[in-house]
């Protein structure tokens, strides 16, 4: 360790090779794994700039060039489907959690599901890309010229089959499949697992790296495998971090090294994702997501399809957002932009090659009509578009009112679904109080014990169904929610499972007492184990006072009617129950006490598309995606973004305090601006450059006393059309009375 590290920390990587450099770095990464003196070098001591350097002197992206598929020749990156076993190798799309779980789901696939295998030239063909890519690999393993001519469409290719032999083709396409298991049982098997809430040997990161592999079929023998394994497992480091360091504390402290309780909050603070990000590679598969041939046939050269299912964070977001189209919805044609930058803006809309589905709602009953819709049109390709009875205003501006309308629905109090959920009392008429969830970490399940009343749960359950409907069809029509989801939330959509450290992000306060109490019950565990050590298990206190003498139910805080255990109800918290309570507080918070509500989500999301398929994005670009993101606006901003025309140019005295007001309006003056110019109150992910149409700014002349005129708007093309105000004071006075006024009704303009 003393030998590596000064060598990371004192610019000694630019005078090595990038052989030696990654085994370094690998080595560094593997002792962070089990010290944390090399976790908090990589973090708290600049490893971006280790990370910076072996992205710029390793070519990682050597081997992988971009070429048409059409000239694609063997110097492309090999995917090992032939020298790797199939069933280590994640299906598109998943990310490298659950490994294990995955395995023995391909396992099924290969030895149960397959009744025959097809050979293509007496080679057998790869059941997870198409015929086309196996004949293009044939041509290129002969090393013969691929020329797309009439005479290569016309070729006649035989391909021969036969009844497959599940236990023969098991172990043709995975001889270590005997051993990979066994070996990831020994090595799980000598993990002590803390069962009161998290054991960090189990990340999926660190499974990798005891198997040694990264979950995708590129060739280990290549040059660049070593250094995409190391930064899988440095990015995983980096995510993990806080509950790393967490649960180190926790163990410093049971073991007598900490004997402060205040000493186990941890403050980490992870690299920035960006630093993983290699600009190379995003640029070569930016070019093969835009060759015709491609986006056509969806037919991704496998290295895109491994690197991203393996490595995501290595291609920007913007990338991984149109490699998610490609794969999810087929052509990046197929989805209107609105995202961050230009060759994405100009991506033509789906509605003008697919269909268009009209739908009439009630805005008194938003959810009643949001189902029939979700039932009636969830599965379908066509853009939903909504129009309101008795309303004659309709397109993208109703649309987009609808599901900040939807979105609304879903934090009203009653419905059972969030935490932190106040029941309105009853003989009071103040309904603004209990009206929303307030949830200041972000909306989060509720816990719901299985002795509980099954009626009210089914009702739950149908609401986190149709929620799962409606964030999977705005997904697809790039549609924005205004829905505070929490990041742990977030997480769970992306199929990762929570623990006691994730109770921080959505429950602070709960989160610090269960660490506490977590740190008191491993302190008696080491104390019962160590036998020579004085001390009695009566002795342990929380903050001076013995645990008896809290007076605390072994209940679930804030849900009294959740039963914890059989026969727990009647018993007080003390020292022989701690861990148990601790142990049972975190599964009914983040584990089986919100399974249910995720499963009945993740079936309707699946209904629209595969969820598995968000799984190239983190928590955070899920939710820029699916909510938008806060935008700065400076002046300079603002000219750039906003369009000026029919009367009015960027230096009109009405523009300049047009610019100024809103620069001046507060959070939640900001909001009503934008649902009153586009329905919604959010902006798109980009911010204010990436709205579509572009925010348009009009001269409005409708007759001779301007001060008495109110500005009006065209949702559908996001078009402000405002008067000539004699002074600012009258502008922002009738802007803020339209904002505030003019909102819940369209008509023709």
């Amino acid at each position: 360790m003393e030998k590596v590290l000064p060598l990371i920390h004192t610019g000694g990587l630019t005078a090595l090779s990038p052989s030696t450099c990654s085994n370094l770095i690998g080595l560094l990464a593997k002792l962070a794994c089990t010290s944390l003196v090399a976790v908090k070098s990589l973090f708290e001591l600049g490893v971006s700039s280790t990370i910076k350097g072996i992205l710029i002197t390793s070519d990682i992206s050597h081997g992988m060039p971009y070429l048409p598929l059409e000239k694609q020749n063997n110097q492309g990156l090999t995917c090992g489907s032939q020298n790797l076993p199939a069933e280590t190798c994640p299906k598109q799309g998943t990310s490298s959690s659950g490994q294990a779980e995955r395995n023995t789901t391909i396992l099924s696939d290969y030895t149960i599901q397959q009744k025959l295998v097809f050979s293509l030239n007496g080679k057998e063909l790869d059941r997870s890309v198409t015929l086309y890519q196996s004949i293009l690999q044939d041509h290129i393993n002969a090393g013969s010229e691929i020329i797309l001519d009439m005479q290569f469409w016309r070729s006649v290719h035989d391909i021969t089959f036969k009844a497959a032999n599940p236990e023969a083709n098991r172990t043709a396409v995975n001889p270590e499949a005997n051993d990979s298991p066994r070996h990831s049982s020994t090595a799980m098997s000598s993990i002590n697992e803390n069962t009161t809430g998290f054991t960090w040997q189990m990340l999926p990161f660190f499974s990798s790296m005891l198997l040694g592999k990264l979950p995708c079929k590129l060739d280990r023998s290549g040059a660049s495998y070593d250094i995409l394994f190391m930064l899988h497992i440095l990015e995983g480091l980096n995510r993990y971090s806080f509950h790393l360091v967490s649960d180190e504390r926790n163990r410093s402290f049971a073991h007598g090294r900490i004997t402060n309780l205040d000493d186990l909050k941890a403050e980490v603070f992870s690299i920035p994702q960006q630093e993983f990000v290699s600009a190379k590679l995003t640029d070569k598969l930016e070019q093969q997501m835009h060759d015709p041939l491609v986006s056509r046939s969806c037919c991704l050269p496998l290295w895109c399809i491994e690197l991203m299912s393996a490595c995501p964070f290595l291609f920007s977001f913007e990338a991984r957002w149109k490699y998610f189209q490609l794969t999810a919805f087929g052509s990046l044609k197929n989805h209107h932009g609105h995202m961050m930058d230009a060759s994405v803006n100009s991506v033509a809309e789906r509605g003008s090659s697919h269909s268009r589905k009209k739908f009439k709602v009630d805005r008194d009953d938003i959810l009643v009509s949001a189902a029939k819709m979700m039932k009636s049109h969830a599965k379908s390709n066509a853009l939903l578009e909504v129009e309101y009875k008795e309303e004659v205003g309709t397109g993208l501006g109703p649309t987009m009112e609808f599901y900040t309308l939807i979105s609304h629905e879903f934090q009203k109090s009653g419905l059972g679904m969030w935490r932190g959920e106040l029941p309105c009392k009853s003989g009071t008429h103040d309904t603004h109080v209990s009206r929303f969830v307030v949830a200041s970490n972000g909306l989060f399940p509720r816990p719901w014990s299985a002795s509980e009343d099954p009626a009210s749960f089914q009702e739950v359950s149908e609401r986190f169904h149709l929620l799962g409907l409606v964030v999977a069809k705005a997904i697809k029509d790039n549609r924005i929610l205004d829905i505070p989801f929490s990041k742990a939330f977030y997480k769970l959509i992306l199929g990762q499972e929570l623990n006691i450290y994730d109770i921080q992000s959505l429950d602070s306060e709960l989160a610090i007492c269960l660490v506490e109490f977590q740190a008191l019950a491993c302190q008696r565990k080491y104390a019962e184990s160590n036998l020579t050590r004085d001390c009695q298990i009566s002795d342990l206190t929380y903050r001076g006072c013995r645990i008896e003498d809290l007076a605390i139910e072994f209940a679930l805080p804030g849900y009294p009617e959740y039963v914890l255990s059989p026969g727990s109800r009647s018993d007080c918290l003390n020292a022989e129950n701690l861990e148990e309570y601790v142990r049972h507080v975190v599964d009914a918070t983040v584990k089986s006490g919100i399974a249910r509500q995720m499963e009945a989500f993740k079936s309707g999301f699946n209904e629209v598309f595969p969820l598995k398929k968000l799984q190239v994005f983190s928590e955070d670009e899920l939710e820029r995606l699916l909510c938008g993101e806060q935008d700065t606006w400076d002046f300079a901003k603002l000219v750039d973004h906003i369009k000026f025309d029919h009367g009015y140019t960027s230096s009109s005295p009405p523009v300049i305090n047009l610019l100024e007001i809103i620069q001046e309006f507060g959070s939640i003056q900001r909001r009503a601006f934008l649902q009153f110019i586009t329905g919604s109150p959010r902006l798109p992910p980009g911010g204010l450059a990436a709205l579509n149409p572009k925010f348009t700014v009009v001269r409005k002349n409708n007759s001779n006393d301007v001060d008495h005129d109110l500005p009006s708007v065209m949702t559908c093309a996001n078009y402000l059309k405002l008067p000539p105000y004699s002074s600012k004071e009258k502008m922002r006075e009738k802007l803020l009375y339209a904002i505030t006024e003019g909102q819940g009704s369209f008509h023709l303009s």
